[in-house]
């Protein structure tokens, strides 16, 4: 009975080491704002001296850091390219052979703003051409999405008619500049609008400043 007793114990000390971490979709920092099957989209706020909870990458995902913060991370695995969490920045990690495992705090004195887009989706479709209007800057062209950043001018409009698959648009530039999309309005860093497939795509910056988004096309 008492060797029993030792072994419970054993394995309440080392389970947490081994389980304690969660799909970074059910941690309670990355907030699920959007969920369609096509996209998840977690809004992630790390408060000021906070850190989140252990949790798990490995979804294919495109990350868009939304703020200048001093930040820390501890891993448990780590994909090859660990990543710098610097304002502006947005890749795409496909977490094929290997996911990410880590916690993440905030050392600055502001919050920690990151979109993680985690891409569900499959099979992946091909798509047309890419945008070839100027004012997208082809970022990447991965296998579930295509990546893109764009600036818009004070009073830019632009007319980019339908695309094959899904469209996701998110603004990731300061600024008091609204701009209108497909009948949404993006008017800070982080808002979003999905634009189903065959969505006409027109974009008007209605401000007297620039702005800019990021714009994905999804496979």
């Amino acid at each position: 009975m008492r060797s029993n007793n030792i072994l419970i114990v054993l394995a309440m000390l080392i389970a947490p080491a081994g389980f304690a971490q969660v799909q970074v979709s059910e941690e309670p920092m990355h907030h699920k704002v959007f969920d369609n099957g096509w996209v998840r989209i977690l809004d992630v706020h790390v408060p000021a001296g906070d850190t989140s909870r252990w949790h798990k990458h490995s979804t294919p995902s495109v990350f868009l850091i939304l703020s200048d913060t001093k930040t820390g991370s501890e891993v448990r695995i780590e994909p090859k390219g660990r990543p710098a969490f610097t304002d502006g920045r947005i890749w795409f990690e496909g977490f094929y052979d290997t996911p990410r495992v880590h916690r993440v705090w905030n050392e600055d004195d502001h919050e920690f703003h990151v979109i993680d887009m985690e891409l569900p989706h499959q099979p992946y479709q091909e798509l047309g051409a890419p945008f070839a209007d100027s004012a997208f800057h082809l970022l990447f062209d991965e296998r579930p999405v295509r990546g893109y950043r764009m600036t818009m001018a004070a009073g830019l409009v632009r007319h980019a008619g339908t695309r094959k698959g899904p469209v996701v648009i998110i603004r990731v530039g300061d600024g008091s500049a609204a701009v209108g999309v497909a009948g949404a309005t993006l008017g800070k860093k982080g808002d979003y609008v999905f634009v189903a497939a065959g969505g006409k795509l027109d974009f008007v910056n209605m401000g007297q400043s620039e702005a800019k988004l990021a714009v994905f096309e999804l496979k």
